[in-house]
């Protein structure tokens, strides 16, 4: 019975005009960017304290998929995902701005090793950004304009997995780079680079590896306004739908040396029940009152199940920002 079934099934499948296909309607290109308020309540994380979270949400067929934060001032911030679009935003708590999109380079490339952007970085001084591209294993600066101006594959980074290539990518204020893997052999180390200058001029890098908590790989990282690297870390746990749990971990960029481990340590987890999704994209900035706020964008991989959410998070007494009040 059970192979007559199939004999059915298959032949229902070849025979013309079993099916007909249903209209496939053109992609929108136009679609606005809704900024919806989910309206938290005041949960805390740590030392965190959300202060606000959101959906954003669009038709458009160039929204989502973000896998990469970088604030481009205190009040302005840029998401790229890993399918080469951008995304330009205001501070959705101060501003009603509707965020805009925009294509990597100008670009409407689908080549994955071309466009797929997993971390960003800025120059604040000039406002030139880096960009790491996973499966090229690249790193691409560009101009306050976003044009390209040069790239880098780096000999240290060829053996990286496809999929899990340069998740975190931050500028030290020194001028410096960083740069972490997301791959993990599942004792929570993940291999890391430190470039002495710009990656893209040719400067040669210091392998270290980052000890992170076990089951959870970076996805991106932010400087801290102290010098320290905020890393924002990723677990998975299968389900329907499946849930992501984050931490947010903090790792001293001075105690890096050749060959040895950095240590993470944990700040804060990011789960329910604080809204929860799959964080990519990490950003801090400071205030004027010298708090330090944490943003926090999700990527909802185009499926229908997850969405794209905006976080803001408060440390209001951080260590440093209480030193820095003291001299002044």
């Amino acid at each position: 019975m059970k192979r007559l079934l199939l004999l059915a099934l298959v032949a229902g499948g070849l025979a013309p005009g079993t099916f007909v296909r249903s209209h496939v309607p053109p992609k929108d290109y136009t679609a606005p960017v809704e900024v919806i308020d989910l309206a938290p309540k005041r949960l805390r994380a740590g030392p965190l304290v959300l202060e606000g979270a959101w959906e954003l949400a669009s038709g458009n067929a160039n929204f989502g998929g973000y896998s990469a934060l970088v604030a481009r001032s205190p009040t302005r911030f840029l998401a790229a995902s890993d399918a080469g679009r951008l995304l330009h935003f205001e501070r959705p708590d101060i501003s009603g701005e509707a965020p805009r999109i925009e294509t990597f380079l100008a670009s409407r490339m689908v080549d994955k090793m071309s466009v797929d952007v997993e971390s960003l970085t800025i120059d604040p001084a000039t406002g030139e950004m880096w960009a790491g591209l996973e499966w090229g294993q690249e790193i691409m600066a560009l101009g306050a304009k976003l044009e390209r101006r040069k790239a880098v594959k780096p000999d240290a980074m060829k053996d990286w997995a496809g999929n899990a290539g340069p998740e975190s990518l931050v500028r030290l204020a020194d001028g410096r780079f960083v740069v972490i893997e997301e791959y993990s052999g599942g004792d929570g180390r993940h291999e890391g680079l430190l470039f002495l200058s710009d990656p893209t001029s040719g400067a040669k890098p210091i392998s270290f590896q980052l000890q992170a908590p076990e089951g959870f790989r970076p996805s991106d990282a932010a400087l801290l306004p102290d010098g320290r690297i905020a890393v924002l870390l990723r677990g998975f746990e299968l389900g329907f739908p499946p849930r992501f749990p984050s931490v947010i971990a903090i790792a001293d960029p001075a105690k890096i040396a050749g060959g040895k481990v950095l240590h993470a340590n944990l700040l804060a987890p990011i789960d329910e029940p604080l809204p929860s999704d799959n964080f990519e994209g990490l950003a801090v900035t400071e205030e004027e009152d010298g708090s330090w706020l944490f943003w926090l964008i999700s990527d909802d991989n185009f499926a229908t199940h997850q969405r794209t959410l905006l976080l803001k998070l408060r440390w209001a007494n951080p260590p440093w920002s209480a030193r820095q009040k003291a001299r002044r």
